[in-house]
């Protein structure tokens, strides 16, 4: 199967695993106590709503090593698409994303492996020191995504390998990410970006020619 049609499909995959992603945010967290930036941060409703519904858990981390594996599907599938007319551009890009890919990796696997002897032990203090690892690892993982969206949008702009509104939204969705460390918010925002974004480009690259 030719390239641009896997990253095509890993980027439609990418946008579900989002959306899913946002209905467990916004409508299951709710349901076990997780409300608001305040409660995700409180260790015992952490504990209690982990207790409580680990698959929920364990689906968001999953969903990290997912998309990470998702993005590296979709920069290889751009690069075969782009390299020959920005060649830097891109090749930054792959690094970039490697480098996501690696942070959101340790993320997930770091979730997966390590939280449940924590959950069912309710110890307060461990779990306070792997959520703040988990946590930085994830927001140093968007960072380097917000520079390889960047990276793609200015090479597509350049190059015109992209549909020129597309392009500008993955420029868009780039600063976003990147500003997502010092604005906590904006990562609903990148969400929501990430979802039309990758349903679009997976449309695009879908239809390219052999």
């Amino acid at each position: 199967m030719k390239l641009q049609k896997i990253g095509g499909y890993g980027s439609i995959g990418n946008a579900i695993l989002l959306v899913i992603a946002l209905v467990i945010i916004f409508i299951v967290a709710p349901r076990l106590g997780l409300v608001g930036q305040s409660d995700w941060n409180d260790p015992v409703k952490n504990l209690d709503a982990m207790s409580t519904s680990p698959i929920t858990f364990f689906i968001l981390d999953l969903e990290t090593i997912l998309c990470s594996i998702a993005y590296i599907l979709i920069v290889l599938a751009l690069r075969e698409r782009m390299q020959a007319s920005a060649p830097n551009l891109i090749r930054i890009a792959v690094i970039a994303v490697s480098i996501t890919c690696a942070l959101w990796l340790a993320t997930g696997l770091i979730g997966i492996v390590s939280m449940p002897s924590i959950v069912s032990a309710k110890d307060a203090s461990a779990f306070r020191a792997v959520k703040a690892m988990h946590f930085g690892l994830g927001t140093a993982g968007y960072f380097g995504l917000g520079w390889t969206l960047l990276l793609i949008g200015w090479a597509a702009l350049k190059t015109r390998g992209l549909p020129r509104i597309l392009s500008y939204l993955s420029v868009l969705a780039g600063i976003v990410g990147i500003l997502e460390f010092a604005v906590q918010p904006l990562m609903f925002v990148a969400l929501l970006l990430g979802i039309v974004w990758g349903l679009w480009l997976g449309v695009v690259l879908l239809q390219s020619k052999s």
